[in-house]
């Protein structure tokens, strides 16, 4: 589109060169004040334009621009003190970003291609360091993905780069399309302090000291590395991932989307592991990590069941066990597009808050309404969510926390 608006404008300002010029024949004295040939002045001065003209690649590689902004309204309650805040992403990892991507046919088997994501961290729960006492954080762009890759239809794909990890979001199995606003990864609220419960101040610790893996829940090894992954073709529904990062993280994943009849299923299963110098594990401890997951939906009625499972295990003798389900229905009741409603249940059990060593378990469940707008490449959502913390320490031993989200992502 832009390409083509640009050579639409140069035909036009070489046309009305013509005429210029048919005008300065008659005044010698002024084409010799343009250069001698205003044509050629004008032409460098084009190509100095389209030179500097953002456009859909360039002849070989293609660049096409994509993303979505995801914000809304997030209310807090911990019993103690509860406020609203304006808030992007919406606690998960679906923050509003920008995409940068393109690709260049090698030959008929071989093609390579690129990505850039850039994403924004205005007042976002996971990663801006909102809490209790801070509502307006961290506002910033960050790099969220750094790759390229050259693929071969029969050989399958190798990436370079900053990106997902073969294991990364391998939980997040949804037959229902529910994810920007339901997971079983605990995110939003990661960065909220535990109250002592014996006189209601406000701790160093945060709920992500009660939950495993340093506070996200499932998916310990976060969501970007510097890696190089593997990803096969996709034979029979199974595609198959391996990847390996430096200071020595590797994961392997084994991923399968398919029909049965009436119903759409999809599941996966990944392992990893990683030392301290990749994972940020104290004193060089290492750790493995086993996800499981599945999602199964019933075409005719919508409804769907989404179940995953961890275990995280840590060489200092942490071994964290999560589940996590997700039951609803998903049908097209008005002329907006589909809605889902759907209820969950999780547990994040046997974790060790670090800075104290006390135990900590902890209960979550909630609900959510999720709405499509088709026409407008939107999605609206609401949700509640409650976490609740048991512990064989009285300073943790009771501490909740209601969070109430109201939300919307529409994609470009």
């Amino acid at each position: 589109m832009i390409g083509g608006l640009i050579k639409s404008n140069r035909v036009a300002a070489l046309a009305g060169a013509g005429f210029v010029a048919g005008a300065l024949a008659v005044t010698p004295a002024q084409a010799a004040d343009l250069g001698g040939d205003c044509c050629a002045d004008l032409e460098e001065r084009v190509a100095t334009l389209e030179a500097t003209t953002a456009r859909k690649g360039n002849r070989k590689v293609s660049l096409t621009i994509s993303g979505w902004v995801n914000t809304g309204l997030f209310i807090w309650d911990d019993s103690y003190d509860s406020d609203a805040y304006v808030v992007s992403e919406n606690g998960t990892t679906l923050g509003t970003r920008i995409t940068f991507a393109g690709d260049a046919k090698i030959n008929s088997q071989w093609s390579a291609g690129y990505n850039i994501t850039i994403e924004a961290q205005q007042d976002d729960p996971l990663l801006s360091g909102l809490n209790q006492t801070t509502d307006d954080a961290t506002a910033n762009f960050s790099l969220f993905y750094s790759y390229m890759w050259i693929k071969h239809e029969q050989l399958g794909k190798i990436s370079i780069g900053q990106q997902s990890q073969a294991t990364d979001n391998l939980t997040v199995v949804d037959t229902a399309g529910v994810i920007f606003a339901e997971l079983p990864i605990v995110f939003d609220g990661n960065t909220f302090f535990l109250r002592n419960q014996q006189t209601g101040a406000l701790l160093a610790d945060t709920w992500a000291s009660a939950l495993n893996c340093t506070g996200i829940g499932m998916d310990c090894n976060g969501v970007a590395h510097n890696v190089i992954r593997y990803d096969s073709p996709t034979i029979s529904g199974f595609t198959l991932s391996a990847s390996w990062g430096e200071d020595d993280f590797w994961d392997v994943a084994l991923r399968y989307a398919g029909d049965f009849g009436d119903f759409k299923v999809a599941a996966a299963i990944g392992y990893s592991e990683e030392d301290g110098d990749a994972g940020g594990l104290a004193g060089g401890a290492e750790s493995e990590l086993l996800e499981l997951a599945g999602s199964v939906m019933h075409k005719p009625t919508g409804i769907f069941v989404n179940a995953a499972y961890s275990d995280y295990e840590i060489s200092t003798g942490v071994d964290v066990d999560a589940w996590h389900v997700t039951a609803g229905i998903k049908q097209k009741w008005n002329s907006l597009g589909a809605t889902a409603i759907y209820g969950e249940f999780g547990e994040y059990s046997d974790n060790v808050i670090a800075s104290s060593g006390a135990s900590a378990d902890v209960e979550r469940y909630g609900a959510g309404i999720h709405q499509w707008i088709d026409a407008a490449a939107m999605q609206v959502y609401a949700k509640w969510e409650h976490l609740e913390l048991e512990s064989n320490s009285a300073i943790y031993d009771g501490n909740e926390i209601d969070k109430y989200t109201l939300g919307g992502v529409i994609f470009f």
